[in-house]
């Protein structure tokens, strides 16, 4: 009876979808685990590379600081500042994995394209080596796909700066390892099942080619394969369909880095190729906050600045988002001033839905420089399993569900059906009022809670920001809940502090402006919170709450706007 309940519940369909994937991922991993045995491994040494003339574009700043802090042991990677006290960082243990992922890829290797004195300059290369000695041959900890894409792409880019100074050994070590990392890839590539790794595989295999010397057919036909994989991993605004923000900019950047060494092999291949980084400009355009930051939705935490500035340097065109819009399960608003995002739920495919929150309902808004409010981001992975908890309703600014005593279902159960249950993107755009309207259906079959949310920006009254939560409570539902908060996480910097008049919070944004948050409806109060950045992991902000007893009809109204309107 509970089998036959679950497929009423999920659908033959959805059930057959799901097993299709475990049993591709199962055989991935299966035929992975072969080819990289010490049977079939003897094979990746057949390579062989000669001159290697590198034809990516670092397009990066270096900092010459970063490279002082790395000679005296000072390493800060994946959000983290490790001091390895003089020993190698290759030899360090018990950091977070997001620093030993950025420290295996060589993502710092571009700093030593400020290297000064021969000290410097040659420091690169005995980390390289340092590298080769422990792992250069197959290490499973250090050799993942993606790991390894990333760390072919950032040697070949910076093949001089890895080996100045080396001797014809120890270049010889460097060089037979690289050559070893692309074979695996050209052998692993087939099994790898998340898409836009794969992505990046062929793009480190294409810039191997290019840079290597290979034959201009070979390469003509690796770019159009390659153009066809991206083709088939974007919507038609040319969003990367995990709807992921940083997966789309991560892809962008090394897409760009490529770009300028594909018109010698196929003017028509490159002519895509640029048409669709255009099209991935436009989408991470309409995903940008007026203050520059790329919004936090599906694992999207805070990007490099630098990076940022970087990779918009390099945009062909001018990205030009001038009206309110869909964009690929976001909503966007626009003010004179400002910009609102929202996030509609849509879900992906199977194989790309791994970055995916119970975020949907939740927007970030911003006005010019300062964000106003947003959602707290991806949880830091050193959290353990407690990193789940920011996927929940309640680290975005949505509505959360409360219970007197404990909950009667699991947070991972309140995700996988909040997430499943919005994955129809239930958002439309209602152009002339400058509004989207949401129907959240993530609470309706678990606590019988049917919630509308409407959004609305006034680019004629200081882009201020009208929001009204709409909720129909079945009270005789088994798991009805008792409270409702809709959370409000303020931007970093943002200071709140209750008026003396009733129902006003008054906001001091981080460049100083005052704004208002007004409300009825509810009760509120300030709490804290934290939102991910880039130095510290998480760092402190403040939260504004609207709270009250669940009753069968509910009508909340707020506003954000600015001090004066």
């Amino acid at each position: 009876m509970l089998f036959c309940w679950r497929v009423k519940e999920f659908g033959v369909f959805d059930l057959v979808i799901a097993a299709g994937q475990i049993s591709k991922r199962a055989y991935a991993a299966v035929m992975d685990s072969f080819v990289t045995s010490p049977l079939f491994r003897w094979t990746w040494a057949n390579g062989h590379i000669g001159v290697v003339a590198s034809k990516f574009v670092e397009v990066r700043a270096a900092d010459h600081f970063s490279i002082k802090d790395m000679m005296a042991g000072r390493y800060v990677l994946g959000n983290k500042h490790v001091d390895t006290q003089g020993i190698s960082p290759f030899a360090m243990e018990h950091v977070s994995s997001r620093w030993l992922e950025e420290l295996h890829c060589f993502s710092w290797l571009y700093h030593f394209d400020a290297a000064r004195d021969e000290g410097e300059k040659r420091f690169a290369m005995t980390l390289a080596l340092d590298w080769v000695t422990r792992y250069g041959t197959y290490d499973a900890k250090v050799w993942s796909r993606a790991t390894t894409a990333r760390r072919v792409i950032n040697w070949i880019k910076h093949f001089d700066v890895l080996t100045y100074g080396a001797n014809e050994s120890q270049r010889e070590a460097i060089v037979t390892s690289l050559a070893r990392q692309i074979q695996s890839l050209d052998v692993r590539q087939n099994f790898e099942t998340q898409p836009q790794i794969r992505a990046l595989i062929e793009v480190a295999l294409l810039g191997a080619a290019i840079s290597l010397g290979r034959d201009t057919s070979e390469v003509s036909a690796m770019i159009d394969h390659l153009n066809q994989t991206l083709y088939a991993q974007l919507s038609d605004f040319g969003m990367h369909l995990t709807r992921s923000g940083a997966v789309h900019f991560d892809l962008l950047l090394n897409l760009v880095s490529l770009r300028q060494g594909l018109t010698t092999f196929s003017p028509e291949g490159a002519k895509s190729f640029l048409a669709i980084t255009r099209k991935m400009y436009d989408a991470l355009g309409g995903l940008t906050l007026s203050n520059g930051d790329l919004a936090y939705f599906n694992s999207t935490g805070q990007i490099s600045h630098e990076d940022s500035l970087a990779l918009a340097a390099r945009s062909a065109t001018k990205s030009v988002f001038g009206e309110s819009r869909m964009l690929a399960g976001f909503g966007v608003l626009l003010g004179a001033e400002s910009k609102l995002i929202a996030d509609s739920g849509k879900l992906p495919a199977p194989e790309m839905a791994d970055y995916m929150m119970a975020g949907a309902g939740s927007f970030e808004y911003s006005h010019r420089n300062d964000l106003i409010v947003g959602n707290c981001g991806p949880g830091d992975e050193d959290m353990g399993e407690d990193a789940h908890l920011f996927s929940l309703p309640a680290a975005h600014s949505g509505l959360e569900l409360d219970y007197q005593g404990t909950p009667p279902f699991t947070n991972k159960k309140l995700i996988q059906q909040f997430i499943a249950d919005n994955g129809e993107g239930p958002m439309r755009l209602d152009s002339e009022e400058n509004s989207l309207i949401f129907d959240n259906k993530g609470y309706e079959a678990l606590t019988g809670v049917k919630h509308t949310r409407v959004l609305t920006v006034l680019p004629n009254q200081g882009d201020a920001l009208v929001g009204q939560d709409l909720l129909t409570c079945d009270l005789s539902h088994n798991q009805a809940p008792d409270q409702f908060l809709l959370r409000f996480h303020l931007g970093l910097g943002v200071e709140a502090e209750f008026n003396d008049a009733h129902n006003m919070i008054e906001l001091t944004l981080r460049s100083g402006a005052k704004w208002l948050f007004l409300f009825e409806g509810a009760s509120a109060m300030i709490e804290g919170s934290a939102r991910q950045n880039l130095r510290t992991g998480l760092a402190p902000i403040q939260q504004i709450v609207l709270y009250g007893t669940v009753q069968p009809h509910i009508d909340v109204a707020w506003s954000f706007l600015p001090e004066g309107q």
